[in-house]
């Protein structure tokens, strides 16, 4: 079942009418006021796991409470419920997988409870971190009570926003309606997230989904080509014995595998999340015609090192001037890139280095 925001179309102007059989009908509805798919299983459940679903909206204070063992929507915005999604190249079984995870210095044991669905990972949660505030992500030290911590909890609910349509379609179902989450421990001190910090993170991601089409001045779009400009070439033809060298010599881009072996440009990964910030971004690359591992290796290292950033947003094609962008960051005019419509950036020439210099001419700059 599609889920349309019909409020916000009354208000922009769209007419409805009512048909004879009491139903409301309009002649057409714009894509941009779908806001998901409505899982059917989860807005009919009475019942989960052999346990009774509660009713956690209050109609006389126009409240829910989001709790694991509520009616849809509630259950779902739980950060037990398994909504799964990729943050910075890691795999989240849930949100209370990745909340967890932050408990633990141990990379292996973090990437261990970050793939946990809700009711397993809360199993492992252990309280060390409360003696001095100090949490964990991927190797870098976060205090627990710093800015930069809510920056990266509210990176993490926006990924599984953006990846998750269940979760997404079940948020968007609150509006108007101000959430509570009564069973937390309100003390940050004493836990990873507060019901407040909880709560206002996704009333925040709710109400910017809305504005995202109101007033609002649409990103420029920017397509990124990958080899030598956010992929190292040569990082991976060093990884390659010199008699598969010989063997693929004038054809070293045939090589199988080879693709999966390259390491990042020096400044892409920074770069790219700066530009999130302020562009409309996507990958558009062609892979070699004769290398079919070329074109999975590609999605596997996007998936490795920026699938935050381009999750399911990639292009691989032959014909780049057949996309409609603004910009196209390339390092040769190949393949349709000296016909493209908008402005080529010609990465690597006198004018554009390097990254920063790429940065400097888009006017952002890293924070």
């Amino acid at each position: 079942m599609l889920v349309i925001d019909a409020k916000r179309m009354v208000e922009e102007g769209h007419i409805f009418f009512l048909s004879r059989n009491g139903v409301w009908l309009t002649d057409y509805v714009d894509v941009k006021y779908l806001n998901g798919v409505l899982n059917m299983e989860d807005y009919f459940a009475t019942e989960r796991n052999g346990h009774q679903l509660n009713d956690f909206y209050d109609p006389m204070t126009n409240t829910l409470d989001i709790r694991s063992n509520g009616l849809y929507p509630s259950n779902v915005l739980s950060n037990l419920c398994s909504n799964g999604f990729r943050f910075d190249g890691m795999v989240c079984g849930s949100m209370e997988g990745f909340l967890q995870s932050l408990k633990h210095q141990d990379r292996d044991k973090q990437r261990q409870i970050c793939s946990m669905k809700g009711g397993n990972a809360r199993k492992h949660s252990v309280t060390s971190c409360q003696t001095d505030q100090i949490v964990w992500w991927k190797g870098q030290a976060y205090d627990r009570q710093s800015e930069e911590y809510q920056k990266l909890i509210r990176r993490a609910y926006q990924a599984m926003f953006d990846q998750s349509e269940r979760f997404r379609a079940a948020l968007m179902q609150t509006r108007g309606i101000t959430l509570i989450h009564s069973s937390g421990e309100p003390n940050p001190y004493k836990t990873i997230l507060t019901p407040q910090e909880f709560c206002l993170i996704l009333s925040e991601m709710r109400d910017n989904y809305d504005r995202r089409d109101k007033g609002i001045v649409h990103k420029k779009r920017v397509f990124v080509d990958m080899d030598n400009v956010l992929v190292d070439f040569e990082s991976g033809l060093a990884q390659v014995s010199e008699e598969v060298k010989q063997e693929y010599e004038g054809r070293l881009d045939e090589i199988p595998g080879l693709f999966g072996l390259m390491k990042p440009m020096p400044g892409a990964i920074e770069a790219m999340h700066v530009l999130q910030k302020h562009y409309d971004l996507f990958i558009l690359s062609t892979a070699p015609w004769k290398n079919p591992s070329a074109w999975s290796d590609k999605v596997t290292w996007v998936t490795k090192y920026l699938d935050d950033v381009f999750h399911k947003r990639m292009v691989i094609t032959h014909r780049k001037d057949l996309c409609q962008g603004d910009y196209l960051i390339d390092d040769r005019g190949k393949n349709g890139t000296s016909e493209f419509t908008g402005e080529w950036i010609e990465f690597g020439s006198e004018k554009f280095p390097d990254w920063n210099s790429v940065l400097e001419y888009l006017n952002v700059k890293e924070q």
